[in-house]
């Protein structure tokens, strides 16, 4: 009779260690998993910080830059006929600080300066502006017009083919003449003909500061408030900002930017210092340290530079 050899299977000891041998393993495959997770998680929340201060630091760069700039040869002398004397309408210099909760929850800064293509003049014959060229500019619109003794903010009443219209038919207009006295007395309003060869551009006035967010108003954001059509239109451009400072630079003085405070000499800042602190609670994935969450950056108000 043949006989059959017994198969042998594991026993029970060797079960049991190849168990815990597997869980170990299965343990470190886990946790490398979840660290791999966290560790994206992380580098997720700083990419979208990283994109989104950098779009705040490009459009606030921007404004500082070009702060102070009312064209032409840059005259100090620019009035303002837009009726009821609005904050936005105010050039103060194109560049304005302000305290914390003056504007918002933060400090905050305002700052004003001709934007976009000019367009030169051939006449002008009040309320009528005759140009060389088609201006990009709409009805409602706020509008620079400037020589190299005067610039005047108005608002655009009506368009044509190369021309703009300045008439009290704009609801923000307070007169048709531009502001031959300065100041400019809107009761006392007198003649401003303006002579071929001046330039046309939109006037812009932004304030930035720091309110509650749009989605979450238990969280702060920063905020663009600029000027469209006449209407104040308030922009969210970096959401989880818990406060923002400037410091600014005197272009008679050292370098050595000094904290907002009503001696600061705004009409001689040549260079602003921002510093942006990101809220740790707007950031759920992530638990970014200080330093992380503080975005510092300097520029120059190139239009006071000599």
């Amino acid at each position: 009779m043949r006989k059959f050899k017994a198969s042998k299977g594991f026993t029970l000891v060797e079960l049991m260690i190849a168990l815990v041998l597997g869980l170990v393993l299965l343990g470190g495959v886990i946790g490398v998993f979840l660290s791999n997770q966290t560790t994206n998680r992380v580098n997720n929340e700083l990419a979208s910080l990283q994109s989104s201060a950098r779009l705040a630091f490009q459009l606030m760069s921007q404004d500082i830059r070009s702060a102070g700039f009312a064209g032409c040869n840059n005259s100090g002398r620019v009035v303002s006929i837009i009726a009821g004397a609005p904050a936005w309408s105010q050039w103060s210099g194109g560049l304005e600080g302000f305290a914390i909760a003056a504007n918002g929850v933060s400090e905050s800064i305002r700052l004003m300066y001709g934007a976009d293509a000019s367009v030169s003049v051939s006449s002008h014959v009040p309320p009528l502006i005759n140009l060389n060229a088609d201006s990009t500019l709409e009805v409602g619109d706020i509008a620079m017009l400037c020589d190299d003794s005067l610039a005047s903010v108005f608002q655009v009443s009506a368009t044509g083919v190369n021309t703009i219209n300045h008439a009290v038919a704009a609801p923000l207009n307070c007169a048709t003449d531009l502001g031959f006295q300065f100041p400019f007395v809107c009761t006392d309003a007198r003649p401003r003909i303006y002579p071929g060869g001046a330039m046309l551009m939109r006037f812009e006035s932004a304030l930035w500061l720091v309110a509650p967010s749009t989605d979450n108003p238990a969280i702060n954001s920063l905020f663009r408030e600029i000027i469209i059509g006449g209407n104040v239109i308030r922009e969210e451009v970096l959401f989880g900002v818990s406060s923002l400072t400037f410091s600014y630079q005197d272009g008679g003085l050292p370098f050595n930017p000094v904290a907002f405070s009503p001696a600061v000499a705004m009409g001689n800042v040549t260079g602003v210092a921002v510093s942006l602190l990101m809220d740790a609670d707007a950031f759920t994935n992530a638990d970014l340290p200080l330093e992380m969450r503080t975005i510092e950056f300097f520029a120059s108000v190139r239009n006071r530079l000599r």
